[in-house]
């Protein structure tokens, strides 16, 4: 994709070739590679603090506490905050190592985002890392959103994406809780009039599938272009897919990012797929014709996650998830389908210097 200055914007995007901004700067189309297109390396989700009795609310992520923290993982707060900069920065070497490239760190604003140590920990991997700006879910806002307007959220956000030291790439993860809070539809309106004004692309959480149809109407009564936005945590549940297909015939794009995630069965949870449910879904939506619609990620965002604490990092998909495609016998294509070719075409916006 080759972006040039449009009449509207100077961002308008066309097909060709250009680049995509990252913490460390320009980064080609081409030099992406594998991508990773909804991680974090540093959040802070002790908004979503949920004690309990039976577990020590100050205790810290270990051995003893795992099995219970992967039951109940925002019982511990220790749990839900990405701070350890060195066991994160293990984890993304190994991901390199294992034929990653890159990756978007989509943390909203007021939720841990720390692009100065995203910078670091970028400069010291050797990954590339993509930013983001967004607001999350409204108990996320911490009084940033509520009477402001789209308009004056959305300055902020093409701001960060084309001023912003350094700039954010992607416009995202926007927060729908599960029942849609009118602060949280503003925002996507924002991101809305971010992405006319600079090209960037979407990306949308969704807490359960629950939220899914009432952000699915609001986008269409939009009667904007869909296929810069992707409709993320889409494999809560993959008992139908008739949600994702109607997502995918609007244009969106559809991410099932929860792969590697230790879960539970409780609560969100209660339908969690496995990872070859996963890889069979994306199997079923791409013989609809749907293969170039479709990404793949982690969303790394607790310490359970990361291999210190007995997760699999941020090195899953291409080390361990890569095999199960042969395994359940995938067109040979589709797997650098979604983990590159896709990515690139979103991602790729940037006419920063141009003229």
């Amino acid at each position: 994709m080759r972006l040039t200055r449009g009449t509207a914007s100077p961002y308008h995007a066309v097909i060709g070739s250009a680049t995509v901004p990252s913490v460390l700067g320009p980064v080609d189309g081409d030099a992406l590679e594998f991508v990773l297109p909804h991680e974090h390396l540093t959040i802070d989700n002790r908004v979503h603090h949920a004690p309990r009795p039976d577990l020590p609310a100050d205790g810290q992520v270990g051995l003893d506490t795992l099995a219970e923290v992967r039951v109940w993982p925002r019982a511990v707060a220790d749990n839900i905050v990405l701070d350890d900069d060195a066991a994160v920065l293990a984890d993304l070497r190994a991901y390199l190592r294992a034929g990653g490239r890159t990756l978007v760190d989509v943390t909203p604003i007021g939720m841990g985002r720390d692009l100065e140590r995203v910078r670091r920990l970028a400069t010291a991997s050797g990954v590339n890392v993509v930013a983001s700006t967004a607001y999350y879910v409204q108990r996320g806002h911490g009084g940033r959103v509520a009477g402001r307007t789209a308009e004056a959220i959305a300055a902020e956000f093409i701001h960060d994406l084309t001023q912003g030291t350094p700039r954010c790439g992607m416009i995202g993860e926007i927060g729908i809780s599960v029942e849609p809070h009118p602060d949280e539809l503003t925002v996507l309106q924002s991101a809305l009039l971010a992405q006319e004004a600079t090209g960037a692309p979407i990306t949308i959480h969704v807490t359960t599938m629950r939220p899914v149809p009432a952000v699915l109407d609001f986008l269409e009564r939009t009667g904007r272009p869909l296929d810069r936005i992707v409709l993320g945590h889409m494999d809560y549940d993959l008992r139908t897919l008739e949600p994702h297909r109607r997502a995918l015939q609007m244009g969106l794009t559809v991410e099932l990012d929860l792969f590697g995630y230790p879960a539970w069965t409780n609560e969100n949870f209660l339908h969690f797929p496995t990872d070859s449910q996963r890889v069979s879904a994306l199997l079923q939506l791409a013989s609809d014709g749907y293969a170039d619609q479709l990404l793949m990620s982690q969303d790394v965002c607790q310490k359970m996650q990361l291999s210190s604490r007995g997760g699999f990092g941020y090195a899953h998909i291409p080390a361990h998830v890569a095999g199960l495609f042969a395994a359940l016998s995938a067109p040979p294509d589709l797997f650098e389908r979604l983990s590159v070719s896709t990515p690139r075409r979103l991602l790729c916006w940037d006419v920063a210097g141009e003229s």
